[in-house]
This record gives structure tokens, sequence and C-alpha cells, in this order.
């Protein structure tokens, strides 16, 4: 985590000349490029669990950020990389930055170590959730994938995406090269005229072509329908493609890590929308909420941390170097208690120990994932 003090930038240059270096491997690869807002991530579990489960196929995943190990970014049929074998990309990755003089990003060196990863591998299909998502995102180097997929638009990181959907949409669209196939629930001019110019074939998935999964939530059978119909139309079987969604595991996304911790990485008003209708079917016990963010407008971050109807709210801070300190949104909020994460473990694990209540940990993912972490937790074993 602490390879280069680079973090976020807006190009991809870097990227660019480092795949120029080793031949532009990433060419060999069978993409599918996935962004949007929400439910990206839910996508990108879809299209690899149905294609390694359902056809036997062997598939690379790169999702970020990570739960408790950075490898898990790193995925093959569900296995996160081997240790060994992740230092040894990661070394041959800053050798070769350092040998040309490229400086890469901290989330650079992720994409070029995932490239040499699923080429080594020989992977049938990779599955790429972009990072921030737009149009210079470090993932932004395939120039003819299978299918590439918006999956939604809210506002979000709008001090790098832009302060309207329009213009966040207009950085999406950045993935959809000349000839691919885009799917999209999103019926929009700027999609159609984008498509249009770069003769992308536009795949609209509407309401009546929502299919059933077992993940909860009216949004994920919208998931469920654009992975539907890009592996139909690339000759998958329908019958198996169905039987494979009732098959998903979604780490993180309403998800019991204990019979009475739910954990979900809704950060913003729509997700939590979504998490507050589920919550609210919970009829038992005593609910507790733990709510932490990144997010850096405290009225907004004020009003998310009250979504989720609660008996008790706690916030909480200090579980990773961006989450947004207790005391720059709590006049705002009604709440009944902070904490400190790192500094007060053993008060959080007391809390979590407690099966009377119904507890709800809600906002960040570094925040879930160190709930997990103190949980013992550990969201790929056995998968």
């Amino acid at each position: 985590m602490s390879l280069t003090p680079t973090g976020m930038r807006k190009g991809r240059d870097s990227v660019i000349k480092i795949m120029k270096i080793l031949g532009n491997p990433q060419d060999e690869l069978s993409v599918f490029h996935v962004t949007g807002s929400n439910g990206k991530w839910s996508v990108c579990q879809m299209l690899s669990q149905v294609l390694w489960k359902s056809f036997w196929k062997k598939v690379g995943l790169f999702t970020s950020p990570h739960f408790i190990k950075i490898n898990e970014r790193f995925q093959i049929n569900g296995t996160p990389i081997e240790d060994q074998e992740l230092e040894k990309y990661y070394k041959q990755v800053i050798q070769l930055s350092e040998q040309h003089n490229i400086l890469l990003s901290f989330f650079e060196i992720q994409v070029v170590v995932m490239v040499l990863y699923f080429i080594a591998e020989k992977v049938d299909y990779a599955v790429v959730e972009v990072g921030l998502g737009w149009t210079y995102d470090g993932t932004n180097i395939f120039t003819k994938p299978l299918a590439c997929f918006i999956t939604s638009i809210t506002l979000e990181h709008t001090h790098v995406l832009g302060k309207t959907r329009a213009s966040i949409l207009r950085n999406k669209l950045g993935i959809v090269k000349n000839n691919t196939h885009l799917y999209t629930p999103l019926k929009n001019k700027l999609i159609e005229n984008t498509c249009r110019e770069r003769k992308a074939t536009l795949h609209t998935i509407g309401k009546n072509k929502k299919k059933k999964t077992n993940l909860p939530g009216n949004h994920q059978q919208k998931n469920a329908g654009l992975v539907f119909e890009a592996l139909k139309n690339l000759g998958f079987d329908t019958n198996k493609i169905l039987s494979g969604l009732q098959n998903i595991y979604n780490p993180g996304r309403f998800e019991w890590i204990a019979p009475h911790i739910l954990v979900d990485t809704a950060n913003n008003r729509e997700n939590i929308k979504i998490l507050r209708s589920m919550v609210q079917k919970i009829k038992s016990k005593k609910i507790i909420t733990l709510y932490g963010t990144t997010q850096i407008d405290a009225e907004y971050t004020s009003e998310l941390a009250q979504m989720i109807p609660a008996e008790r709210r706690i916030l909480v801070d200090d579980f990773c170097d961006r989450s947004l300190p207790c005391e720059a949104y709590s006049s705002w909020v009604v709440y009944d208690d902070t904490i400190h994460l790192l500094q007060e473990k053993k008060r959080v694990i007391e809390i979590l120990k407690n099966t009377n209540n119904t507890i709800v940990v809600y906002g960040s993912f570094y925040l879930v994932w160190e709930i997990m972490n103190l949980s013992i937790y550990q969201p790929f074993a056995m998968r």
C-alpha cells in the first residue's frame, strides 16, 4: 500500500507507455469493461462467476478496493493471487517503471500487474472494473473490449468527474470504443450520440429485461439483466446464464457476516435508499448502525448517516487515512455516540459481540473491511 506516493491523477499516459514497452499485451485479453456510479462491482461479480461456475471458463477478475488483503483485487475463478506471485509482478512493474523513468500511481501499478498476471495465466476472459470510471481511468487501455457496461449515474466524486450527472456520464462514456457494444439501463441522448459517433452498438436494457438472481433488491435484477443480455449476445446458453445468476456471491453488498451483523458498502443517497428498504424488513432485535465515510460534503454526509432507521446511531472515523472526522459533520446529525476505530478497536469488538442487537454497518468500503477484519470474517474463504 506504500509502494508509491503518487495518488489519483488525471491521465493514463504512464500506463499506455508501459503497455507499449511490453508490446501491448492488454490487446490479447478478451475483456468485459464495467463502469457506473452504483452496481459496477455487482455486475463484475455476476459476469465472472457465471462464466466460471456455469461455463467452466478461466476468468480473471480485477476490482478495487479490497476488503482484507490487496490480493483480492486480482482473482482467477474466485481465488485471489498468492503472495509470492503478487510480489513477483510488483517487482517486475517497479523495475520496469524505474528502468524507463515512468512514474506510476498506486492504481496504475495495480492495472499493469493485472494485465501481466492475466496474460501469464492465459485467462479466457478478463472482467475489469474501472477505478473512478472516467475517460482517463488507468484501466481505460483496452481498444476493443467484448462488452462495455455503464450501470448507473449518480452524483459521485464530483471534484474529479464533474458536478452534474451529464459531466459524470460524459466521463464514463470514455470506455466506449469504436465498433464495440455498450450495455446500460440508461436511456439518454448523450449515450445514443456517443455510440453513433463511435459506431458502437447500444443495448439499452429496460425494466422488461430484468432477470432473477439470488442477490436481494430490485436493483440487482437490473444488473442481472445487463449480464444476461451481454452473455446471450456472445452466444452463451441462456438457461445456463439464468441458472448461474441464482448462485452469486457478492461480498460487502448487503452481506450478513454474522447472524446479527449486516454490512453494506452503500455510500451515496441512491444506494442507501436501497439498503434502507431492506433494513426496514428486519423485524427482530434492536438495530444499531455504524456509519463512516470518505465523503467530503458535511451536509450531504449527515443526511446519509441518518437514512437508516435505528434505535442507536454511532458515527465512526479513523478507519482509514481518508475517513471524514466525525466532528466535521456531527453538528448536522442526530446520533448517540462516536468511535475512532483504530484507537478503539476493543470497544468496537464489544459492540460487535452483542448478539441481542442487529448491527448494520454501512458507508465507506474501508469501514466495512475493518469491521470484517475485527469480526474475523474472511470474505473470499471457501467460495
